[in-house]
């Protein structure tokens, strides 16, 4: 169950900053009944928006007063984050929480889409000290979904080797996502699809952990937010058969949107249809298990400028990607050709490269330009490289591992010596180290 809930259950529009968080009133407010509406159909998880693009916290927190402990709503003393973790505990769910990195109002990010303003290190300070109180006054919190950070500003910005150390060192078996629009679990410990972004699924050759998000409403709302014009609630069937049924055996997870109301509360059309669901749908115990998983990148080390034999080699790894625009090498010229990334400093257990091959805006990956037969190169001073691993990869648009030796490096070279087409191309190319 994915709960969007927060000021914009009540007055304003989608990232707009600076909205009247005074009228936040969720006067019967009882994360029980949202827990109890899951249990009825077989939900296992929710995840919560503590905080949204807008910045409105759902928790009193220490570092802004844009949240529920500076409005009158339960005399500043109300905390919708502690409310909805022990209700979903007391009931056997899983308490996951959404964060959105980009804040609008303070502003991490810029005000708006088209604001590209750099964020300042104080920014980052305040981002990563509202993840500290999220995952260390609330008890195990098995999952965390983020957003605006990759579509928004990039994973250097704020950069995603910070706020992974951050994160599993506060919670070691924490699962992260980020809402970056790939299908492959790039910078991700799962990959994760938005289906309300351009209608997409699991895709069929999935072999990866996954989430699929959608909208229990197919009209209506406020965003994903509730609004009183929420409806067409999704019919039993679709649920089950056009969901359900079709992103389990691509070992999918579905993560349903059921936005509460401004009284606090699920509304009664969609308590009764998640009843429904339950009542028509149950785990296919013989779902084959989850295929093996490539080595993970367990220590993120965030590239800092990348150079390439032809083509824009810094778009391999600015970790910016959207659904409406993907910054994607390509090479230009005969193969072999490379992008080799600069680490900033010498990492003594370099062991993982993830390779994204080619996303197309609206539609997703491509094989045009997928790397098939590759080399990987390090180097200690960018002069002499020493060959690590090489291989092969299928041409599809899955992302690709390559596995080797730990090896002190401050560079990593990723040499394509055949693809799909005519130029390599990768969206993002990722580098750390697995333990």
């Amino acid at each position: 169950m994915f709960l969007h809930f927060g000021i914009l259950t009540y007055t304003g529009s989608w990232a707009q900053p600076n909205l009247d968080i005074t009228q936040f009133n969720p006067t019967q407010l009882d994360p029980n009944q949202w827990a109890d509406a899951a249990v009825s159909a077989g939900m296992k998880f929710g995840v919560l928006t503590t905080r949204h693009h807008d910045g409105f916290a759902l928790w009193d927190s220490q570092v802004s007063t844009f949240d529920v402990g500076s409005i009158p709503w339960q005399g500043g003393k109300g905390d919708v984050v502690r409310a909805y973790v022990d209700a979903f505990r007391g009931h056997g769910l899983l308490p996951g929480l959404y964060y959105s990195v980009w804040d609008s109002t303070h502003p991490v990010g810029g005000t708006s889409t088209s604001d590209a303003t750099p964020v300042t290190p104080d920014q980052l300070d305040y981002v990563k000290a509202q993840l500290t109180e999220l995952l260390t006054n609330y008890g195990e919190i098995p999952l965390l979904i983020f957003d605006g950070w990759a579509w928004k500003m990039g994973h250097r910005q704020v950069p995603y080797q910070e706020i992974r150390a951050l994160v599993k060192s506060l919670q070691p078996n924490c699962l992260m996502l980020d809402n970056s629009h790939l299908m492959s679990p790039w910078e991700n410990d799962l990959a994760g699809v938005e289906e309300a972004q351009g209608n997409a699924f699991v895709p069929a050759d999935n072999t990866f952990p996954a989430v699929q998000m959608q909208k229990i409403n197919l009209s209506g709302g406020n965003d994903w937010f509730w609004a009183p014009d929420v409806g067409n609630i999704m019919v039993e069937s679709v649920i089950v058969a056009g969901h359900l049924k079709r992103v389990e055996p691509l070992w999918g997870n579905f993560l349903l949107n059921c936005p509460p109301n401004r009284d606090g509360l699920l509304p009664p059309e969609i308590v009764s249809r998640l009843a429904e669901v339950g009542a028509a749908w149950a785990p296919d115990p013989n779902r084959p298990p989850l295929p093996p998983q490539p080595p993970q990148i367990d220590v993120a080390y965030d590239p800092t400028v990348a150079t390439a034999t032809s083509g824009q080699g810094f778009f391999a790894v600015d970790g910016k990607d959207d659904w409406y625009t993907y910054t994607v090498w390509e090479s230009a010229g005969a193969l072999p050709q490379a992008v080799t990334v600069d680490l900033g400093q010498e990492r003594p257990d370099v062991s993982v490269l993830n390779y994204v091959p080619r996303y197309v805006a609206q539609m997703g990956p491509s094989t045009d330009g997928a790397i098939t037969s590759y080399n990987v190169y390090v180097s200690t001073d960018n002069a002499t490289f020493t060959m690590v691993t090489s291989g092969d990869w299928p041409a599809n648009g899955l992302m690709k591992t390559a596995a080797f030796d730990p090896v002190a490096a401050r560079y990593v070279r990723l040499e394509a010596t055949a693809v799909s087409g005519t130029n390599a191309a990768a969206t993002e190319i990722a580098v750390g180290a697995h333990r």
